[in-house]
Protein backbone atom coordinates (compact mmCIF):
# COMPACT_ATOMS: atom_id res chain seq x y z
CA UNK A 1 0.00 0.00 0.00
CA UNK A 2 1.59 3.26 -0.43
CA UNK A 3 0.62 6.43 1.35
CA UNK A 4 0.91 9.80 0.98
CA UNK A 5 1.28 12.14 3.65
CA UNK A 6 0.13 16.31 2.80
CA UNK A 7 1.62 18.94 5.06
CA UNK A 8 1.07 22.27 4.77
CA UNK A 9 2.04 23.14 8.78
CA UNK A 10 5.09 25.07 9.64
CA UNK A 11 8.19 23.56 11.57
CA UNK A 12 7.01 24.66 15.23
CA UNK A 13 3.96 22.85 14.61
CA UNK A 14 2.50 20.07 16.07
CA UNK A 15 0.55 19.09 13.45
CA UNK A 16 3.77 19.02 11.42
CA UNK A 17 5.86 16.87 14.10
CA UNK A 18 2.54 14.16 14.63
CA UNK A 19 2.95 13.67 10.68
CA UNK A 20 6.49 13.43 10.84
CA UNK A 21 6.02 10.70 13.53
CA UNK A 22 3.14 9.10 11.75
CA UNK A 23 5.32 8.62 9.04
CA UNK A 24 7.89 7.10 11.03
CA UNK A 25 5.61 4.78 12.27
CA UNK A 26 4.38 3.57 8.96
CA UNK A 27 7.46 2.91 7.39
CA UNK A 28 8.18 0.67 10.60
CA UNK A 29 5.22 -1.18 9.11
CA UNK A 30 6.55 -1.23 6.07
CA UNK A 31 4.52 0.83 4.38
CA UNK A 32 5.36 3.00 1.18
CA UNK A 33 5.31 6.71 2.59
CA UNK A 34 5.69 9.56 0.32
CA UNK A 35 5.22 13.17 2.18
CA UNK A 36 4.09 15.95 0.10
CA UNK A 37 5.10 19.38 1.75
CA UNK A 38 2.90 22.55 0.86
CA UNK A 39 2.03 25.93 1.91
CA UNK A 40 4.61 26.86 4.70
CA UNK A 41 5.55 23.51 4.77
CA UNK A 42 7.82 23.85 2.61
CA UNK A 43 9.66 25.50 5.18
CA UNK A 44 10.46 21.94 7.27
CA UNK A 45 12.66 21.25 4.42
CA UNK A 46 15.10 24.43 4.46
CA UNK A 47 18.29 23.23 5.43
CA UNK A 48 20.47 24.31 8.59
CA UNK A 49 17.92 24.70 10.70
CA UNK A 50 18.50 25.54 14.07
CA UNK A 51 15.34 25.79 16.23
CA UNK A 52 15.08 27.40 19.92
CA UNK A 53 16.07 25.05 22.49
CA UNK A 54 12.28 24.34 23.69
CA UNK A 55 11.68 23.01 20.81
CA UNK A 56 15.23 21.52 19.25
CA UNK A 57 14.03 18.08 20.39
CA UNK A 58 11.33 18.07 17.07
CA UNK A 59 13.66 19.38 14.68
CA UNK A 60 11.52 18.67 11.48
CA UNK A 61 14.08 19.18 8.59
CA UNK A 62 16.02 16.42 11.17
CA UNK A 63 13.01 14.02 11.64
CA UNK A 64 12.58 14.51 7.50
CA UNK A 65 15.79 13.68 6.31
CA UNK A 66 15.85 11.18 9.29
CA UNK A 67 12.69 9.74 7.11
CA UNK A 68 14.01 9.71 3.28
CA UNK A 69 16.99 7.29 5.16
CA UNK A 70 14.72 5.04 6.07
CA UNK A 71 13.18 4.93 2.04
CA UNK A 72 10.09 7.93 2.37
CA UNK A 73 10.46 10.01 -0.68
CA UNK A 74 10.06 13.75 0.21
CA UNK A 75 8.45 16.84 -2.42
CA UNK A 76 7.75 20.15 -1.86
CA UNK A 77 5.68 22.35 -3.83
CA UNK A 78 8.09 24.67 -6.19
CA UNK A 79 5.24 27.36 -6.06
CA UNK A 80 4.79 27.45 -2.53
CA UNK A 81 8.96 27.59 -1.98
CA UNK A 82 8.49 30.76 -4.22
CA UNK A 83 5.88 32.31 -2.99
CA UNK A 84 7.56 32.69 0.42
CA UNK A 85 11.37 33.98 -0.93
CA UNK A 86 12.93 30.74 0.16
CA UNK A 87 16.18 30.12 -2.28
CA UNK A 88 16.45 26.46 -3.77
CA UNK A 89 19.77 26.27 -2.64
CA UNK A 90 18.03 26.22 1.12
CA UNK A 91 16.86 23.12 0.19
CA UNK A 92 18.47 19.81 0.56
CA UNK A 93 19.42 18.03 -2.72
CA UNK A 94 17.84 14.39 -1.78
CA UNK A 95 14.48 16.69 -1.83
CA UNK A 96 12.43 16.16 -4.43
CA UNK A 97 10.93 19.90 -6.50
CA UNK A 98 7.36 19.24 -7.25
CA UNK A 99 4.15 21.16 -8.18
CA UNK A 100 0.54 20.67 -7.86
CA UNK A 101 -0.47 18.53 -10.83
CA UNK A 102 2.08 16.83 -10.01
CA UNK A 103 0.34 16.39 -7.10
CA UNK A 104 -2.66 15.75 -8.43
CA UNK A 105 -1.10 12.36 -9.73
CA UNK A 106 0.01 11.64 -6.46
CA UNK A 107 -3.50 11.57 -5.03
CA UNK A 108 -4.63 9.47 -7.44
CA UNK A 109 -1.93 6.89 -7.17
CA UNK A 110 -2.23 6.60 -3.80
CA UNK A 111 -3.79 4.05 -1.98
CA UNK A 112 -5.03 6.69 1.03
CA UNK A 113 -3.71 9.96 1.53
CA UNK A 114 -3.63 12.44 5.10
CA UNK A 115 -3.49 15.95 5.32
CA UNK A 116 -2.26 17.62 7.95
Amino acid sequence: MSLLIIINESPSSSKTWNALRLCAALIGQDEEVQVFLMNDGVFNVIINQNPPDEIASQATSKKLFELHALGAEIFYCSQCLESRGININDIAPEIKKSNLPKLAIQIQEASKVISF
